[in-house]
């Protein structure tokens, strides 16, 4: 079994490689097969695909800072709420989003899922 310590780990690193645009940092902590769901709702998408898709298209300087700690469980899943600003198309835009995902016996993400909807996307 994974543990909290191992779980928060990843969703840190995560984090940091969404902050560096590091498309192939983040592939790497997914295992085989991982699916990736951002936001709930518009799809299920290999990890490597949707992820690609997904941070390719984040404009430069996009900044993502923890909104609460990292929180872990008692096996095999963690999730982070966090925000996400960036200028999007000239404008400065605000994501609020909760990612909950699930790992395999190796520590790797199977399954990630963002949480959020068209009210947690603000502009300035």
């Amino acid at each position: 079994m994974v543990s909290e310590a191992q779980l928060r780990t990843a969703m840190q690193r995560y984090l940091d490689a969404l902050n560096a645009a590091d498309v192939d940092g983040i592939i790497s902590l997914f295992a085989q097969g991982g699916t990736v769901e951002d936001p709930v709702g518009t799809g299920v998408y290999d990890a490597r695909e949707g992820l690609t898709r997904l941070v390719g298209g984040l404009p430069a300087g996009a900044n993502f800072t923890l909104d609460t700690p990292i929180r872990a469980s008692h096996s095999n899943g963690a999730a982070m709420a966090f925000t996400v600003e960036m200028i999007h198309e000239g404008v400065p835009t605000r994501i609020r989003s909760l990612d909950v995902m699930r790992f395999d016996e190796d520590g790797l993400i199977t399954e990630m899922k963002a949480y959020y909807g068209p009210s947690d996307i603000t502009t300035a």
